[in-house]
């Protein structure tokens, strides 16, 4: 969109910066950022890039910056971390697996994206790309299909089979009908079969049962991370099964017989879930027993076609530290008293690690006030600065946003009002006019506003900023209600 682009690039800083990145191992910090301004900067860098990862500190933030950014790019994604101490204690269903796997979908289509993560995501190993690639269902109405061989691949997928389809990662079998909810898709599909003959492909509604669209082709994601071929199951489980045995002797001549014999537990019950009822649910723990060299999140990505930008690096590292010394501490206590086996103590790739990842590809870091140079161990080549605030709220003062847009109209100021629905954004025009301030709606994504110019817009960002240096000002609807 031309209103929130063409005004940095009047601003020197931004043009130097821009120019910078055009180096294939960049590393940039820039200083002065406000949290939403971090978004409409992102937006505007590397616009060449394909991939835009963002890493931040927590969950919660990765998750305002998912929401804030989706005025900017509807293809962002969020890539939340997996729990990497309490694995065992997921409440949250499949959820974070299906918002994993819709982030690999994208990458696998090669399709551009922005994805926001946490540093702790890029710290736990996981299963190549080509994997989850290699392991896609392929169902198309000119080709023959067998409902048993159908079955057996959704199993190795990681679908749970029932009596009807209810909830995404689920699969039912009716006659010759097959129902599949598709991890990454938001309605299930149903393939009619008459013999080896794909009759129909449909997809419904899950509520209502009534078709949405008739599909000629479909393809069908993992419901798992972990998909595992009858000789990964089998070698890992020995893998397993060959460590517990040592660790079991030793913890016995020890005189340990209680965490012994919680050991053995553990991994009967672990061959049960595998062998028995075929579900790989939370065993990403024991990931490095069935794959030899599992990746990090940042080895997906093809190298020279993305871009790194850190939020607030100093919180990062302080996350990430903890994250590691927190693991190393529990992990420690947890093989002291048989609740995992001495591999799964090396479950997690080290921060230096990580970081040393990172210096293949562009870095920016996005930070408010700079860090010692000392402190910082991302290690910027360049420093910019590009100065920015967050616009105060007006707390339903409508006279004072009023006011405050009167000042940036003979400032000559640029200035682009956001509104989540379209006919409060024209509304609000109205009642600006009524208050003797000239403004204007547009939908057009070409225009460039000009000095003095007040719009409004159909979009929704979190918190509104400004840019004093170019006069140019983005005001929320929050800021305002």
């Amino acid at each position: 969109m031309r209103a929130i682009e063409a005004p940095l690039q009047e601003m020197e800083q931004f043009v130097q910066l821009n120019s910078y990145l055009d180096k294939p191992f960049a590393c940039a910090e820039v200083s002065g950022c406000a949290d939403s301004q971090k978004m409409h900067l992102i937006n505007c860098l590397g616009k060449d890039v394909r991939y835009r990862i963002i890493v931040t500190y927590s969950d919660l933030r990765a998750r305002e910056i998912f929401e804030d950014y989706k005025f900017y790019d509807r293809n962002v994604t969020v890539y939340p971390a997996k729990d990497l101490i309490f694995y065992q204690a997921d409440v949250h269903g499949n959820e974070i697996t299906r918002e994993r796997i819709r982030s690999l979908r994208r990458l696998i289509e090669g399709r551009p994206m922005t994805v926001v993560t946490t540093f702790s995501s890029l710290m736990t190993p996981q299963i190549p790309i080509e994997v989850i690639q290699n392991n896609i269902l392929h169902i198309d109405r000119r080709k023959p299909a067998d409902e048993s061989e159908i079955a057996v691949a959704l199993v190795q997928m990681g679908y749970e089979k029932n009596y009807q389809v209810e909830a995404p990662g689920q699969f039912a079998i009716r006659g010759d009908i097959v129902d599949v909810f598709d991890l990454t898709e938001e309605n299930p599909y149903r393939i009619e079969l008459w013999g080896s003959e794909v009759q129909s492909i449909r997809s419904f509604d899950i509520m209502s049962q009534r078709s949405i669209e008739k599909l000629e082709a479909i393809e069908i994601y993992p419901a798992t991370e972990m998909v595992l071929t009858k000789q990964q199951l089998q070698s890992g489980l020995d893998r397993i099964q060959k460590e517990a045995d040592t660790s079991i002797g030793v913890l016995r001549k020890a005189f340990k017989t209680e965490e012994a014999a919680r050991i053995k537990s553990n991994v009967a019950e672990l061959k049960e879930q595998l062998q028995e009822l075929h579900t790989t649910t939370n065993i990403e723990s024991y990931i490095r027993y069935f794959y030899d060299t599992p990746v990090s999140f940042l080895e997906l990505f093809p190298r020279g076609k993305s871009c790194i930008f850190i939020d607030e690096p100093g919180h990062v590292q302080e996350h990430a530290n903890a994250v590691e010394n927190e693991f190393r501490e529990s992990m420690v206590h947890r093989a002291e008293k048989g609740y995992i086996l001495p591999g799964q103590m090396d479950l997690l790739f080290s921060v230096q690690k990580c970081v040393a990842r990172m210096e293949n590809g562009r870095r920016v870091l996005l930070e408010t006030l700079p860090l010692a140079e000392s402190q910082n161990m991302f290690s910027p080549e360049k420093s910019f600065t590009i100065p920015a605030r967050s616009i105060a709220p007006y707390n339903n003062s409508f006279d004072a946003l009023v006011k405050d847009l009167q000042n940036y109209h003979q400032k000559g100021y640029r200035t682009l009002i956001l509104s989540g629905s379209r006919t409060r954004a024209k509304r609000l025009v109205e009642d600006l006019r009524d208050n003797n301030v000239s403004a204007f709606y547009s939908e057009d994504p070409g225009k460039v506003l000009q000095t003095g110019d007040i719009m409004t817009y159909y979009g929704r960002i979190l918190k509104g900023f400004e840019y004093p240096s170019i006069k140019f000002a983005e005001i929320a609807e929050s800021d305002i209600f």
